[in-house]
This record gives structure tokens, C-alpha cells and sequence, in this order.
């Protein structure tokens, strides 16, 4: 019995170390929550102001800044393709691109770097406390390196990628890496139609 138990465990030993040491690139699931979680107030409206159209638009949510070179663009090319899959499925869809760099993404920058996404995408721009606090209705964090009083310019700036899908009530249905999971998130459209 000893025996057994000590080989188990030896098996277990060699399947942690062997995920510890090999890196696998394990695509995470969309996360569709089973109760949303609703958005405060304010929060929801500043996403209503961000598009004038009809209340019964489900909404997708990213953040991020313009002079990103890789992971943004990539969102916001997946956030097009999802405003297009929805559409195909008769869901309401836009997009909303939320600046976390307002030093440097002013609101021209941001208007000519949604408009090359489409006419779904736009954009918020909030600075400082307000900014804050939007990060934190969402739970986004973000790190700036190298920024310094002689660096204001190039600095580079680490964010999440993940994005949220919001239903017409203000409440947080998906949430999804928005790199990653943006085909998944399409098939929902198709797949999971009670969910819209």
C-alpha cells in the first residue's frame, strides 16, 4: 500500500515538474459569467455617450493606446471581426476603445486610430481620477516603464488584454482575452444564442 501511495506521488512529482518546466501556450476559455456583473451607473453611461445609437446595443470593451504596436491593433482587428460576426447573427454590436496613455493619445489620435477599424469602434478618453477610477470598474491594470521627467515621449507602457462584452443593461456578460479568444468569442454569437 506504502508502495502505491509513494508511486502515485512520484507520478505527481514528474507531471508538476514537467508543467513547470515546459511552457505551454494554453489559450484561456471566454468566460461567460453566470451572473453579470453589473456596471455602475456612471460607467455605463460614459460607454452609452461613446456611440449615439439605440439602447438595445450590446457593447465590446478594450484598453489600450495608440502607439502600441502589436497587441492593440491586433484587439481592435478582432473587435471588428466580432462587430461583423454578431452582425451576421442579427446581435447589435459595437466597440469601445479606452485610451489608458491620455498624455499621449490625444482626442485626434484616437479618432484617426479607431476610425481604421471601422465605423463600430470608437473611443474614451479620460485623464487622472476619472481615468482611475474606469480602470478600476473594470479591473485593468496598468504599468508604465522607463516614464521619467527626461522620458515623456517614449516611454512603453503593459496592459491587459482583456476585453469585456457587455449586454444592454450595463452588465458584464463575457469576459475574454481580447488576442486570443476572439474566434471563440464569434462562435458564441452562433453557438450560445440564449445569451443574446
Amino acid at each position: 500500500m506504502k508502495k502505491q501511495v509513494s508511486q502515485k506521488r512520484s507520478v505527481w512529482a514528474v507531471v508538476v515538474i514537467l508543467l513547470f518546466f515546459i511552457q505551454a501556450d494554453i489559450m484561456a476559455a471566454p468566460l461567460v459569467l453566470s451572473r453579470p456583473v453589473p456596471l455602475q451607473a456612471e460607467t455605463f453611461a460614459h460607454l452609452r455617450q461613446a456611440h449615439t445609437n439605440e439602447k438595445s446595443q450590446w457593447q465590446l470593451v478594450v484598453f489600450g493606446f495608440t502607439r502600441c504596436k502589436d497587441i492593440c491593433p491586433t484587439s481592435l482587428a478582432n473587435l471588428a471581426m466580432l462587430i461583423q460576426a454578431a452582425g451576421d447573427e442579427k446581435i447589435k454590436l459595437n466597440g469601445t476603445f479606452v485610451s489608458i496613455d491620455p498624455d499621449r493619445d490625444t482626442v485626434t489620435a484616437l479618432s484617426s486610430y479607431t476610425e481604421r477599424f471601422g465605423p463600430g469602434i470608437t473611443y474614451l478618453r479620460f485623464e487622472d481620477e476619472a481615468l482611475a477610477q474606469f480602470k478600476t470598474a473594470f479591473g485593468v491594470e496598468v504599468a508604465f516603464y522607463t516614464r521619467n521627467a527626461g522620458n515623456q515621449q517614449n516611454y512603453q507602457v503593459d496592459h491587459s488584454t482583456t476585453a469585456f462584452l457587455i449586454d444592454p443593461q450595463g452588465r458584464i456578460k463575457v469576459m475574454f482575452d481580447a488576442v486570443k479568444d476572439a474566434a471563440s468569442v464569434a462562435n458564441l454569437f452562433h453557438e450560445k444564442r440564449e445569451l443574446f
